[in-house]
């Protein structure tokens, strides 16, 4: 088996986990650069959102910014087009580092049930997985498990949707597991 038909298989199944269709759940840190460059568009998205909540964690932040999570995006790609080989959180680490300011911010713990609820659907979605990495590297796990989080997304927004003045961490913590 050549490494393109090798990453492309590892590729469809990664897909398949992060857009949740899949049964099996996937340790993110065993994501290389190769596997994450050749994503389709929502699966990279979704993963970048997962990425970027748990990276956030680990530095201590509690906002969303989403202009610097495009500039993230953008710089570990372009790391990740030099080391395919690399772990994707290698790159995180090396690309984006700690120090990286944020020039406009959502507090993420602010964020009501209401107001995520009338986001467009790619931007709640956004919230959905960044929020999940968040919490996942919070608990000291880097598995990203598809159906789980679908699960807990539509827990948190049926929940939500009887409950707007809630904050969306709040039902998080207390509807999903």
């Amino acid at each position: 088996m050549t490494y393109r038909s090798i990453v492309l298989t590892l590729g469809v199944a990664i897909v398949l986990v992060v857009a949740g269709a899949a049964q099996a759940a996937t340790d993110i840190r065993t994501i290389t650069c190769g596997q994450y460059l050749g994503m389709p568009a929502e699966p990279s998205r979704n993963f970048s959102a997962w990425m970027s909540g748990w990276f956030s964690y680990q530095s201590r932040r509690t906002f969303v910014d989403f202009s610097l999570h495009q500039t993230n995006v953008t710089n570990v790609k372009a790391w990740c087009q030099s080391n395919p080989g690399q772990s994707v959180m290698v790159g995180l680490e090396t690309a984006v580092g700690v120090n990286a300011q944020p020039s406009a911010t959502l507090d993420f713990n602010k964020i009501t049930c209401g107001s995520w609820l009338g986001y467009a659907p790619e931007d709640r979605n956004f919230v959905v997985f960044f929020m999940s990495g968040y919490y996942n590297a919070a608990a000291n796990n880097s598995v990203l498990d598809g159906e789980r989080l679908q699960k807990n997304a539509s827990t948190v927004a049926a929940y939500c949707a009887k409950n707007k003045s809630r904050t969306l961490p709040t039902v998080i913590q207390n509807r999903a597991n």
